[in-house]
Protein backbone atom coordinates (compact mmCIF):
# COMPACT_ATOMS: atom_id res chain seq x y z
CA UNK A 1 0.00 0.00 0.00
CA UNK A 2 1.77 3.39 -0.84
CA UNK A 3 1.74 5.90 1.64
CA UNK A 4 0.16 9.05 1.25
CA UNK A 5 3.00 12.23 0.58
CA UNK A 6 2.53 14.53 3.51
CA UNK A 7 5.00 16.95 2.40
CA UNK A 8 5.20 19.49 -0.88
CA UNK A 9 7.42 21.87 -2.58
CA UNK A 10 5.92 24.58 -4.20
CA UNK A 11 7.78 27.19 -6.43
CA UNK A 12 6.74 30.49 -7.49
CA UNK A 13 8.25 31.89 -11.18
CA UNK A 14 7.42 35.99 -10.71
CA UNK A 15 9.12 36.51 -13.83
CA UNK A 16 7.27 33.62 -16.30
CA UNK A 17 3.73 34.40 -16.93
CA UNK A 18 0.62 31.73 -16.63
CA UNK A 19 -2.33 31.29 -18.57
CA UNK A 20 -5.92 32.89 -17.73
CA UNK A 21 -5.27 35.84 -15.43
CA UNK A 22 -6.78 36.74 -12.39
CA UNK A 23 -9.63 37.93 -13.55
CA UNK A 24 -11.41 40.31 -10.94
CA UNK A 25 -15.11 40.40 -13.09
CA UNK A 26 -15.09 37.17 -13.47
CA UNK A 27 -15.84 35.85 -9.58
CA UNK A 28 -19.32 38.23 -8.82
CA UNK A 29 -21.40 37.09 -6.00
CA UNK A 30 -25.18 35.97 -5.30
CA UNK A 31 -27.45 36.90 -2.95
CA UNK A 32 -31.17 35.74 -2.14
CA UNK A 33 -33.72 38.38 -2.45
CA UNK A 34 -34.75 37.61 1.50
CA UNK A 35 -31.68 39.65 2.26
CA UNK A 36 -32.84 43.14 2.31
CA UNK A 37 -31.37 46.95 2.66
CA UNK A 38 -30.46 46.63 5.93
CA UNK A 39 -28.51 44.27 5.94
CA UNK A 40 -26.31 45.44 3.17
CA UNK A 41 -25.73 48.31 4.74
CA UNK A 42 -24.71 46.35 8.41
CA UNK A 43 -21.66 44.92 5.90
CA UNK A 44 -20.88 47.07 3.92
CA UNK A 45 -16.98 47.13 4.77
CA UNK A 46 -17.30 43.18 3.63
CA UNK A 47 -18.92 44.09 0.53
CA UNK A 48 -16.09 47.01 0.29
CA UNK A 49 -13.37 44.92 1.09
CA UNK A 50 -14.42 41.95 -1.50
CA UNK A 51 -15.99 44.71 -3.90
CA UNK A 52 -17.39 41.80 -6.38
CA UNK A 53 -17.85 43.25 -9.96
CA UNK A 54 -21.72 42.49 -9.70
CA UNK A 55 -24.49 40.82 -7.21
CA UNK A 56 -26.56 38.76 -8.54
CA UNK A 57 -29.86 38.49 -6.75
CA UNK A 58 -33.74 36.83 -7.38
CA UNK A 59 -35.65 39.85 -6.74
CA UNK A 60 -38.44 38.20 -5.75
CA UNK A 61 -41.56 40.40 -6.44
CA UNK A 62 -45.02 38.64 -5.04
CA UNK A 63 -43.11 35.87 -2.90
CA UNK A 64 -44.22 36.64 0.60
CA UNK A 65 -41.21 34.43 2.02
CA UNK A 66 -39.34 37.42 0.67
CA UNK A 67 -40.78 39.67 3.01
CA UNK A 68 -41.20 43.10 0.63
CA UNK A 69 -43.10 45.63 2.96
CA UNK A 70 -44.90 47.38 0.47
CA UNK A 71 -46.69 45.30 -3.28
CA UNK A 72 -45.02 45.80 -5.86
CA UNK A 73 -47.85 46.36 -8.12
CA UNK A 74 -51.07 47.55 -7.27
CA UNK A 75 -53.88 47.86 -9.83
CA UNK A 76 -56.21 51.07 -10.29
CA UNK A 77 -58.95 52.19 -12.38
CA UNK A 78 -55.98 53.90 -14.73
CA UNK A 79 -53.84 51.53 -15.05
CA UNK A 80 -51.33 49.58 -12.58
CA UNK A 81 -49.04 51.64 -9.69
CA UNK A 82 -45.45 50.55 -8.69
CA UNK A 83 -43.55 50.96 -5.95
CA UNK A 84 -40.09 49.73 -6.95
CA UNK A 85 -38.13 51.73 -3.36
CA UNK A 86 -37.31 48.63 -1.63
CA UNK A 87 -35.11 47.09 -4.82
CA UNK A 88 -34.00 50.83 -5.63
CA UNK A 89 -32.51 51.01 -1.92
CA UNK A 90 -30.22 48.38 -2.79
CA UNK A 91 -29.36 49.28 -6.40
CA UNK A 92 -28.34 53.01 -5.29
CA UNK A 93 -26.33 51.13 -2.21
CA UNK A 94 -24.61 48.66 -4.67
CA UNK A 95 -24.30 51.55 -7.34
CA UNK A 96 -22.46 53.73 -4.29
CA UNK A 97 -19.95 51.02 -3.67
CA UNK A 98 -18.94 50.67 -7.64
CA UNK A 99 -21.03 46.99 -7.81
CA UNK A 100 -23.51 46.03 -10.46
CA UNK A 101 -26.68 44.93 -9.72
CA UNK A 102 -27.63 42.03 -11.57
CA UNK A 103 -31.35 41.91 -11.11
CA UNK A 104 -33.30 38.55 -11.34
CA UNK A 105 -37.12 39.27 -12.28
CA UNK A 106 -38.68 37.35 -10.12
CA UNK A 107 -41.25 36.35 -9.05
CA UNK A 108 -45.15 36.82 -9.20
CA UNK A 109 -46.99 39.41 -7.88
CA UNK A 110 -50.82 39.02 -6.82
CA UNK A 111 -52.36 41.02 -9.61
CA UNK A 112 -50.56 38.55 -12.62
CA UNK A 113 -51.71 35.40 -10.44
CA UNK A 114 -54.28 33.11 -11.74
CA UNK A 115 -57.70 32.59 -9.39
CA UNK A 116 -56.35 30.18 -6.56
CA UNK A 117 -53.02 30.60 -7.68
CA UNK A 118 -49.72 31.97 -5.99
CA UNK A 119 -46.40 33.42 -6.37
CA UNK A 120 -45.21 30.77 -8.41
CA UNK A 121 -47.99 30.74 -11.33
CA UNK A 122 -48.39 33.48 -14.13
CA UNK A 123 -51.47 34.47 -15.69
CA UNK A 124 -50.78 37.53 -17.27
CA UNK A 125 -47.17 37.31 -19.34
CA UNK A 126 -47.88 40.71 -20.72
CA UNK A 127 -48.94 42.55 -17.35
CA UNK A 128 -45.65 41.08 -15.87
CA UNK A 129 -43.58 42.31 -18.88
CA UNK A 130 -44.86 45.78 -18.41
CA UNK A 131 -44.27 45.90 -14.92
CA UNK A 132 -40.38 44.67 -15.46
CA UNK A 133 -40.32 47.64 -18.29
CA UNK A 134 -41.44 50.11 -16.29
CA UNK A 135 -38.71 48.99 -13.12
CA UNK A 136 -36.19 49.35 -16.17
CA UNK A 137 -37.42 52.34 -17.83
CA UNK A 138 -37.36 54.32 -15.08
CA UNK A 139 -34.27 52.77 -12.86
CA UNK A 140 -31.39 55.16 -14.30
CA UNK A 141 -33.75 58.09 -13.43
CA UNK A 142 -34.51 56.80 -9.98
CA UNK A 143 -30.75 56.92 -9.47
CA UNK A 144 -29.97 52.44 -10.20
CA UNK A 145 -27.72 51.62 -12.92
CA UNK A 146 -28.36 47.89 -13.03
CA UNK A 147 -25.37 45.89 -14.94
CA UNK A 148 -27.56 42.84 -15.90
CA UNK A 149 -31.07 41.89 -16.77
CA UNK A 150 -32.13 38.20 -16.11
CA UNK A 151 -35.66 37.12 -16.79
CA UNK A 152 -36.67 34.78 -13.95
CA UNK A 153 -35.11 32.53 -12.25
CA UNK A 154 -34.82 28.30 -12.08
CA UNK A 155 -38.11 27.92 -13.57
CA UNK A 156 -37.09 24.06 -14.20
CA UNK A 157 -36.74 23.33 -10.97
CA UNK A 158 -39.30 21.31 -9.44
CA UNK A 159 -38.97 19.42 -6.05
CA UNK A 160 -37.35 15.51 -6.16
CA UNK A 161 -40.06 14.00 -4.41
CA UNK A 162 -43.54 15.46 -5.33
CA UNK A 163 -42.55 16.69 -8.48
CA UNK A 164 -44.17 20.56 -7.37
CA UNK A 165 -43.24 23.57 -9.08
CA UNK A 166 -40.38 24.83 -6.80
CA UNK A 167 -39.94 28.93 -8.78
CA UNK A 168 -42.02 28.79 -11.67
CA UNK A 169 -45.09 26.99 -12.18
CA UNK A 170 -45.10 26.58 -15.88
CA UNK A 171 -43.86 24.42 -18.15
CA UNK A 172 -40.71 24.72 -20.67
CA UNK A 173 -43.04 26.10 -23.52
CA UNK A 174 -44.79 28.73 -20.94
CA UNK A 175 -41.13 29.83 -19.78
CA UNK A 176 -40.21 30.05 -23.47
CA UNK A 177 -43.74 32.85 -24.16
CA UNK A 178 -42.54 34.54 -20.99
CA UNK A 179 -38.94 35.41 -22.21
CA UNK A 180 -39.98 36.11 -25.48
CA UNK A 181 -42.34 38.86 -23.62
CA UNK A 182 -40.54 40.02 -21.87
CA UNK A 183 -37.05 39.86 -23.09
CA UNK A 184 -37.85 42.03 -25.94
CA UNK A 185 -39.82 44.50 -23.49
CA UNK A 186 -36.08 44.79 -21.63
CA UNK A 187 -34.64 45.64 -24.38
CA UNK A 188 -36.63 48.23 -25.55
CA UNK A 189 -36.61 49.95 -22.36
CA UNK A 190 -32.87 49.88 -21.85
CA UNK A 191 -30.92 49.06 -25.32
CA UNK A 192 -27.34 49.20 -23.66
CA UNK A 193 -27.53 46.73 -21.05
CA UNK A 194 -27.08 43.26 -21.02
CA UNK A 195 -30.40 40.76 -21.15
CA UNK A 196 -30.92 37.22 -20.60
CA UNK A 197 -31.59 33.98 -19.15
CA UNK A 198 -33.13 31.08 -18.44
CA UNK A 199 -31.13 30.69 -14.61
CA UNK A 200 -31.33 27.10 -15.64
CA UNK A 201 -31.32 25.19 -12.02
CA UNK A 202 -30.63 21.47 -13.03
CA UNK A 203 -28.82 21.42 -16.32
CA UNK A 204 -28.35 17.76 -16.19
CA UNK A 205 -31.42 16.47 -16.37
CA UNK A 206 -32.50 19.39 -17.79
CA UNK A 207 -30.54 19.72 -20.69
CA UNK A 208 -33.58 19.53 -23.48
CA UNK A 209 -34.18 23.28 -22.44
CA UNK A 210 -30.87 24.00 -23.67
CA UNK A 211 -31.37 23.62 -27.17
CA UNK A 212 -35.23 25.20 -27.16
CA UNK A 213 -34.07 28.26 -25.61
CA UNK A 214 -31.29 29.04 -28.37
CA UNK A 215 -33.17 28.17 -30.81
CA UNK A 216 -36.26 29.93 -30.10
CA UNK A 217 -33.82 33.01 -29.30
CA UNK A 218 -32.43 32.77 -33.18
CA UNK A 219 -35.63 31.59 -35.03
CA UNK A 220 -37.18 34.93 -33.56
CA UNK A 221 -34.32 36.85 -33.20
CA UNK A 222 -35.13 37.64 -29.59
CA UNK A 223 -32.51 39.63 -27.61
CA UNK A 224 -30.21 37.40 -25.63
CA UNK A 225 -26.60 38.60 -24.62
CA UNK A 226 -25.78 35.95 -22.18
CA UNK A 227 -27.13 32.19 -21.39
CA UNK A 228 -27.11 31.45 -17.59
CA UNK A 229 -27.72 28.39 -15.46
CA UNK A 230 -26.90 27.13 -12.18
CA UNK A 231 -24.50 24.31 -10.12
CA UNK A 232 -24.04 23.51 -7.00
CA UNK A 233 -21.01 20.91 -5.66
CA UNK A 234 -17.41 20.70 -7.34
CA UNK A 235 -18.49 17.25 -8.84
CA UNK A 236 -20.27 17.36 -12.15
CA UNK A 237 -19.62 20.85 -12.70
CA UNK A 238 -17.06 20.49 -15.72
CA UNK A 239 -20.36 18.08 -17.23
CA UNK A 240 -22.98 21.04 -16.97
CA UNK A 241 -20.56 22.97 -18.11
CA UNK A 242 -19.73 21.14 -21.19
CA UNK A 243 -23.27 20.67 -22.04
CA UNK A 244 -24.28 24.76 -22.14
CA UNK A 245 -21.20 25.26 -24.06
CA UNK A 246 -20.83 22.47 -26.60
CA UNK A 247 -24.89 23.97 -27.60
CA UNK A 248 -23.97 27.42 -27.94
CA UNK A 249 -20.72 25.81 -30.14
CA UNK A 250 -23.05 24.40 -32.39
CA UNK A 251 -24.75 27.55 -32.69
CA UNK A 252 -21.90 29.55 -34.17
CA UNK A 253 -24.18 32.44 -35.02
CA UNK A 254 -24.82 33.05 -31.31
CA UNK A 255 -21.14 34.22 -31.14
CA UNK A 256 -21.70 37.37 -28.80
CA UNK A 257 -23.41 35.23 -26.49
CA UNK A 258 -21.81 35.05 -22.94
CA UNK A 259 -21.76 32.32 -20.35
CA UNK A 260 -22.86 33.06 -16.58
CA UNK A 261 -23.16 30.29 -13.97
CA UNK A 262 -24.49 32.39 -11.81
CA UNK A 263 -25.48 30.60 -8.68
CA UNK A 264 -22.28 28.69 -7.74
CA UNK A 265 -21.01 27.22 -4.70
CA UNK A 266 -18.13 24.80 -4.33
CA UNK A 267 -20.68 22.23 -1.65
CA UNK A 268 -23.70 21.01 -2.61
CA UNK A 269 -27.19 22.32 -1.90
CA UNK A 270 -27.27 21.69 2.45
CA UNK A 271 -25.98 24.48 4.31
CA UNK A 272 -27.24 24.16 8.02
CA UNK A 273 -26.41 26.87 10.65
CA UNK A 274 -23.10 26.34 11.97
CA UNK A 275 -22.48 23.60 8.91
CA UNK A 276 -19.34 22.50 7.36
CA UNK A 277 -19.62 25.69 4.38
CA UNK A 278 -18.87 27.60 7.84
CA UNK A 279 -15.25 26.37 8.46
CA UNK A 280 -11.79 26.86 6.61
CA UNK A 281 -12.43 23.67 3.97
CA UNK A 282 -14.54 26.13 2.32
CA UNK A 283 -11.94 28.74 1.75
CA UNK A 284 -9.76 25.87 0.11
CA UNK A 285 -12.66 24.85 -2.01
CA UNK A 286 -13.47 28.42 -3.20
CA UNK A 287 -9.64 28.81 -4.03
CA UNK A 288 -9.40 25.49 -5.99
CA UNK A 289 -12.38 25.66 -7.88
CA UNK A 290 -11.54 29.35 -9.14
CA UNK A 291 -8.30 27.71 -10.48
CA UNK A 292 -10.20 25.14 -12.07
CA UNK A 293 -12.57 27.44 -13.67
CA UNK A 294 -10.20 30.33 -14.63
CA UNK A 295 -9.24 27.59 -17.21
CA UNK A 296 -12.77 27.55 -19.05
CA UNK A 297 -12.13 30.93 -20.94
CA UNK A 298 -15.85 30.32 -22.30
CA UNK A 299 -17.43 30.88 -19.27
CA UNK A 300 -17.50 34.17 -18.78
CA UNK A 301 -19.34 35.06 -14.86
CA UNK A 302 -19.09 32.92 -11.62
CA UNK A 303 -21.91 34.15 -9.09
CA UNK A 304 -20.54 32.88 -5.54
CA UNK A 305 -23.65 31.20 -3.64
CA UNK A 306 -23.84 33.20 -1.51
CA UNK A 307 -21.92 36.21 0.31
CA UNK A 308 -24.69 37.16 2.85
CA UNK A 309 -26.56 34.72 4.84
CA UNK A 310 -29.78 34.80 4.01
CA UNK A 311 -31.56 32.15 6.66
CA UNK A 312 -34.61 30.22 5.90
CA UNK A 313 -32.28 26.95 6.12
CA UNK A 314 -29.73 28.51 3.89
CA UNK A 315 -26.75 29.90 5.90
CA UNK A 316 -23.85 29.47 2.69
CA UNK A 317 -22.80 32.88 2.69
CA UNK A 318 -19.34 34.51 3.59
CA UNK A 319 -21.03 36.47 5.95
CA UNK A 320 -23.09 34.95 8.45
CA UNK A 321 -26.13 35.94 9.33
CA UNK A 322 -25.26 37.79 12.54
CA UNK A 323 -22.53 39.96 10.25
CA UNK A 324 -19.75 37.78 11.14
CA UNK A 325 -17.11 37.17 8.71
CA UNK A 326 -16.44 33.48 7.88
CA UNK A 327 -12.99 31.63 6.53
CA UNK A 328 -14.19 31.84 2.99
CA UNK A 329 -14.72 35.61 3.22
CA UNK A 330 -11.09 35.61 3.52
CA UNK A 331 -9.82 33.71 0.22
CA UNK A 332 -12.39 35.44 -1.68
CA UNK A 333 -10.76 38.70 -0.74
CA UNK A 334 -7.24 37.91 -1.35
CA UNK A 335 -8.12 36.38 -4.47
CA UNK A 336 -10.04 39.85 -5.42
CA UNK A 337 -7.02 41.83 -4.63
CA UNK A 338 -4.06 39.80 -5.87
CA UNK A 339 -2.21 41.22 -8.93
CA UNK A 340 -4.02 40.15 -11.91
CA UNK A 341 -1.11 38.96 -14.16
CA UNK A 342 -0.99 35.65 -12.90
CA UNK A 343 2.85 33.64 -13.10
CA UNK A 344 4.11 29.86 -13.12
CA UNK A 345 3.72 27.86 -10.25
CA UNK A 346 4.91 24.50 -9.58
CA UNK A 347 4.00 22.16 -6.81
CA UNK A 348 5.44 18.59 -6.00
CA UNK A 349 3.32 16.79 -3.95
CA UNK A 350 0.07 15.69 -2.87
CA UNK A 351 -2.56 16.30 -5.79
CA UNK A 352 -4.73 18.31 -3.76
CA UNK A 353 -2.17 20.35 -2.70
CA UNK A 354 -2.68 23.67 -4.84
CA UNK A 355 -1.97 27.57 -5.89
CA UNK A 356 -2.18 30.30 -7.41
CA UNK A 357 0.20 33.25 -7.20
CA UNK A 358 0.05 37.18 -8.94
CA UNK A 359 2.30 39.56 -9.70
CA UNK A 360 2.86 43.29 -10.58
CA UNK A 361 5.99 45.71 -9.84
CA UNK A 362 6.54 45.50 -5.90
CA UNK A 363 4.38 43.26 -4.98
CA UNK A 364 3.62 39.54 -5.24
CA UNK A 365 0.51 37.28 -3.59
CA UNK A 366 0.71 34.15 -3.13
CA UNK A 367 -2.22 31.36 -2.57
CA UNK A 368 -1.83 27.83 -0.85
CA UNK A 369 -4.02 25.43 0.24
CA UNK A 370 -4.85 21.26 0.80
CA UNK A 371 -7.44 19.76 0.35
CA UNK A 372 -5.69 16.19 1.07
CA UNK A 373 -6.96 14.06 3.92
CA UNK A 374 -4.04 14.83 5.90
CA UNK A 375 -1.23 17.84 7.06
CA UNK A 376 0.87 18.60 4.64
CA UNK A 377 4.47 20.54 5.31
CA UNK A 378 5.18 22.38 2.55
CA UNK A 379 8.36 23.97 1.53
CA UNK A 380 7.39 27.57 -0.53
CA UNK A 381 10.13 29.32 -2.68
CA UNK A 382 8.78 32.75 -3.59
CA UNK A 383 11.36 32.52 -6.34
CA UNK A 384 13.74 35.44 -7.47
CA UNK A 385 12.51 38.78 -6.21
CA UNK A 386 13.32 41.14 -3.65
CA UNK A 387 10.97 42.44 -1.15
CA UNK A 388 11.01 44.30 2.37
CA UNK A 389 8.15 42.37 3.88
CA UNK A 390 5.61 39.61 3.86
CA UNK A 391 2.00 39.53 5.18
CA UNK A 392 0.87 35.93 5.99
CA UNK A 393 -2.63 35.03 6.90
CA UNK A 394 -3.83 31.49 7.58
CA UNK A 395 -7.05 29.80 7.20
CA UNK A 396 -7.59 26.67 9.65
CA UNK A 397 -9.29 25.59 12.49
CA UNK A 398 -7.44 28.71 14.77
CA UNK A 399 -7.66 31.06 12.33
CA UNK A 400 -9.74 32.68 9.77
CA UNK A 401 -7.50 34.62 7.86
CA UNK A 402 -8.56 37.94 9.07
CA UNK A 403 -5.66 39.31 10.49
CA UNK A 404 -2.32 39.26 8.89
CA UNK A 405 1.66 38.53 10.26
CA UNK A 406 3.66 40.87 9.34
CA UNK A 407 7.25 39.78 8.71
CA UNK A 408 10.46 40.04 7.36
CA UNK A 409 10.74 38.97 3.87
CA UNK A 410 12.13 35.21 3.22
CA UNK A 411 12.70 33.69 0.04
CA UNK A 412 11.86 30.23 1.79
CA UNK A 413 8.98 29.81 3.37
CA UNK A 414 8.32 26.59 5.38
CA UNK A 415 4.72 26.50 6.78
CA UNK A 416 2.05 23.30 8.28
CA UNK A 417 -1.11 23.05 6.27
CA UNK A 418 -3.50 21.21 8.14
CA UNK A 419 -6.62 19.26 6.17
CA UNK A 420 -8.11 22.03 4.18
CA UNK A 421 -5.86 24.37 5.66
CA UNK A 422 -4.92 27.67 3.56
CA UNK A 423 -1.97 29.76 3.64
CA UNK A 424 -2.02 33.69 1.88
CA UNK A 425 1.19 35.46 1.61
CA UNK A 426 1.45 39.28 -0.21
CA UNK A 427 5.50 40.07 -0.87
CA UNK A 428 5.80 43.63 -1.02
CA UNK A 429 8.34 46.43 -1.96
CA UNK A 430 7.34 49.87 -1.53
CA UNK A 431 10.24 51.50 -3.36
CA UNK A 432 9.48 48.96 -6.35
CA UNK A 433 5.53 49.68 -6.55
CA UNK A 434 3.96 52.10 -9.11
CA UNK A 435 0.87 53.60 -8.91
CA UNK A 436 -1.79 51.91 -11.10
CA UNK A 437 -2.52 54.28 -14.88
CA UNK A 438 -5.91 55.76 -14.15
CA UNK A 439 -8.78 54.51 -16.56
CA UNK A 440 -9.79 55.92 -19.92
CA UNK A 441 -13.66 55.92 -18.85
CA UNK A 442 -15.67 54.12 -16.67
CA UNK A 443 -16.95 51.01 -18.19
CA UNK A 444 -20.89 50.25 -19.04
CA UNK A 445 -20.53 47.07 -20.53
CA UNK A 446 -18.02 44.31 -21.75
CA UNK A 447 -18.59 42.00 -24.63
CA UNK A 448 -16.87 39.09 -25.91
CA UNK A 449 -17.14 37.29 -29.03
CA UNK A 450 -16.32 33.16 -29.19
CA UNK A 451 -15.03 31.95 -32.14
CA UNK A 452 -14.69 28.65 -30.07
CA UNK A 453 -16.56 28.02 -26.89
CA UNK A 454 -13.66 25.58 -25.00
CA UNK A 455 -10.87 27.13 -26.44
CA UNK A 456 -8.04 27.49 -23.47
CA UNK A 457 -7.29 30.93 -25.11
CA UNK A 458 -8.59 34.31 -23.29
CA UNK A 459 -9.58 37.49 -22.81
CA UNK A 460 -10.34 39.66 -20.03
CA UNK A 461 -10.42 43.21 -18.93
CA UNK A 462 -9.21 44.72 -15.68
CA UNK A 463 -12.05 47.74 -15.48
CA UNK A 464 -10.15 50.07 -12.96
CA UNK A 465 -7.32 50.30 -14.99
CA UNK A 466 -9.19 49.62 -18.80
CA UNK A 467 -6.63 47.47 -19.43
CA UNK A 468 -7.26 44.17 -21.79
CA UNK A 469 -4.78 41.02 -20.78
CA UNK A 470 -5.38 38.48 -24.06
CA UNK A 471 -3.78 35.29 -24.58
CA UNK A 472 -3.38 32.54 -26.79
CA UNK A 473 -2.88 29.41 -24.55
CA UNK A 474 -2.32 26.09 -27.02
CA UNK A 475 -4.96 27.61 -29.02
CA UNK A 476 -3.55 30.79 -31.02
CA UNK A 477 -6.15 30.77 -33.88
CA UNK A 478 -9.26 31.20 -30.85
CA UNK A 479 -8.22 34.32 -28.98
CA UNK A 480 -11.93 35.95 -28.34
CA UNK A 481 -12.50 39.10 -29.48
CA UNK A 482 -13.09 41.65 -26.39
CA UNK A 483 -15.22 45.16 -26.02
CA UNK A 484 -15.66 47.89 -24.04
CA UNK A 485 -18.54 50.30 -23.41
CA UNK A 486 -16.77 52.96 -21.66
CA UNK A 487 -18.41 56.83 -20.82
CA UNK A 488 -16.75 59.34 -19.16
CA UNK A 489 -14.08 59.68 -21.53
CA UNK A 490 -11.65 62.51 -22.35
CA UNK A 491 -11.21 64.02 -25.62
CA UNK A 492 -8.40 61.55 -26.45
CA UNK A 493 -7.41 57.94 -25.40
CA UNK A 494 -3.92 56.75 -25.46
CA UNK A 495 -3.58 53.34 -26.57
CA UNK A 496 -0.10 51.44 -25.41
CA UNK A 497 0.22 48.05 -26.00
CA UNK A 498 2.55 45.04 -25.48
CA UNK A 499 2.84 41.89 -27.04
CA UNK A 500 5.35 38.99 -25.16
CA UNK A 501 5.66 35.59 -24.62
CA UNK A 502 5.70 34.15 -21.25
CA UNK A 503 9.16 35.66 -20.37
CA UNK A 504 8.45 38.99 -21.11
CA UNK A 505 10.49 39.05 -24.31
CA UNK A 506 8.65 40.99 -27.29
CA UNK A 507 6.85 38.81 -29.92
CA UNK A 508 7.38 39.65 -33.59
CA UNK A 509 5.09 37.03 -34.38
CA UNK A 510 1.81 38.87 -34.31
CA UNK A 511 -0.65 41.77 -34.44
CA UNK A 512 -2.78 44.02 -31.84
CA UNK A 513 -5.57 45.72 -32.97
CA UNK A 514 -7.26 48.12 -31.51
CA UNK A 515 -10.49 49.60 -32.77
CA UNK A 516 -12.55 52.79 -31.40
CA UNK A 517 -15.98 53.29 -32.35
CA UNK A 518 -18.05 56.75 -31.70
CA UNK A 519 -21.19 57.48 -32.31
CA UNK A 520 -21.27 58.98 -35.71
CA UNK A 521 -20.72 55.81 -37.21
CA UNK A 522 -16.55 56.70 -37.56
CA UNK A 523 -14.25 54.85 -36.22
CA UNK A 524 -10.41 54.01 -35.93
CA UNK A 525 -8.32 51.38 -36.49
CA UNK A 526 -4.71 51.10 -33.96
CA UNK A 527 -2.20 48.88 -34.80
CA UNK A 528 0.32 47.80 -32.04
CA UNK A 529 3.10 46.08 -33.90
CA UNK A 530 5.65 48.32 -32.94
CA UNK A 531 4.78 48.63 -29.02
CA UNK A 532 4.77 52.91 -29.01
CA UNK A 533 1.77 54.60 -27.46
CA UNK A 534 -0.50 56.09 -30.31
CA UNK A 535 -3.35 58.94 -29.17
CA UNK A 536 -6.88 58.92 -30.61
CA UNK A 537 -8.76 62.02 -30.91
CA UNK A 538 -12.51 61.01 -29.79
CA UNK A 539 -13.89 64.54 -30.58
CA UNK A 540 -14.30 63.46 -34.46
CA UNK A 541 -15.96 59.89 -33.56
CA UNK A 542 -18.19 60.62 -30.85
CA UNK A 543 -21.80 61.55 -31.05
CA UNK A 544 -21.73 62.39 -27.54
CA UNK A 545 -18.67 63.59 -26.33
CA UNK A 546 -17.18 60.69 -23.37
CA UNK A 547 -18.41 58.01 -24.85
CA UNK A 548 -16.41 55.34 -27.21
CA UNK A 549 -16.42 51.59 -27.90
CA UNK A 550 -12.97 50.40 -27.96
CA UNK A 551 -12.70 46.32 -29.45
CA UNK A 552 -9.18 44.69 -28.72
CA UNK A 553 -8.44 41.48 -31.32
CA UNK A 554 -5.32 39.41 -31.06
CA UNK A 555 -4.09 38.03 -34.19
CA UNK A 556 -1.48 35.66 -35.74
CA UNK A 557 0.39 35.24 -32.37
CA UNK A 558 1.91 31.81 -31.36
CA UNK A 559 1.19 29.51 -28.38
CA UNK A 560 1.65 31.05 -25.37
CA UNK A 561 1.57 34.68 -26.60
CA UNK A 562 0.58 37.44 -23.96
CA UNK A 563 -0.94 40.41 -24.91
CA UNK A 564 -1.74 43.73 -22.90
CA UNK A 565 -3.41 46.61 -23.90
CA UNK A 566 -3.82 49.92 -21.55
CA UNK A 567 -6.37 52.90 -22.09
CA UNK A 568 -5.72 56.03 -20.68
Amino acid sequence: MKIPATTATVRVHPARRADHPLSKSKFAVFNSGIVHAPTYRRDEAALRAAHPESVRIDIGWGAQWIGYERPISTPTPDGFVYDFSELDEIGTFLNGLGIRPYWSYCYVPAPYQPEGGDWRDLADDAGWAEMVRAYVAGARERGVKVGYHEVYNEPDLRDEKTGEAVFYGGDLDDYLQLYRTAAPAIREADPDTPVGGPALAMVLPNEHWIPAFLDTVRSEKLPLDFFSFHHYGTHSVHVALEKVLRHLEERPDLADVEVHLNEYNSYPVHYPRGGTQDGHHMAAALLADFATLLAAPGLTKVNWAQFLDSGQDNYSGMVTIDGERKPVLSAYEFYQNMPTDRCVIEIDGPPEVGGLAGVEPGRLSVAVWNRSPRAVRVRLDLGEGTYESVALRRIDDGNDGAEAEHLPAERFWDLELPRGGVALLEATDTAARTAPPAPAGAVRRVRHRYTARTTSAWADLDEATTTFRLGTATDPHAVPVITADLEGCGETITVTGRLTDASGAPLTGGRLVVRIDGGLGQSREVYLDEQAPQTVDLTGLAAELGRARVTVALRGAPEHAFATVTLT
